[in-house]
């Protein structure tokens, strides 16, 4: 039941890695293209306000993701855990 829920999650860290990259990468083309302005400075703060700004969004989902995540790792956890004292009370309960 879980396990498909996880490769949804590992699904959509790759599409936030490679949205990331592309923000990333369109960063990196402003920030060159601003040493070739006279005001440097002003361009690259620019630049880095756009990237930051488009990162946000991606950040929060990335964080929904991880807790998302947490809460099946101790959902499966608690599944584990009950399994086995279910099965040391069968044991205990045999002879």
């Amino acid at each position: 039941m879980q396990l498909p829920e996880i490769e949804v999650i590992s699904q959509q860290r790759i599409a936030l890695a490679e949205e990331k990259k592309i923000i990333l990468d369109h960063f990196q083309e402003a920030s060159k293209a601003c040493w070739k302005q006279f005001a440097v400075n002003d361009c690259l703060f620019k630049a880095k306000q756009q990237k930051y700004k488009a990162m946000s969004p991606l950040d929060q989902r990335e964080i929904a993701l991880n807790a998302r995540q947490r809460v099946l790792k101790e959902a499966e956890r608690q599944q584990r855990i009950s399994g086995k004292t279910q099965e040391t009370s069968k044991d205990k309960a045999m002879p």
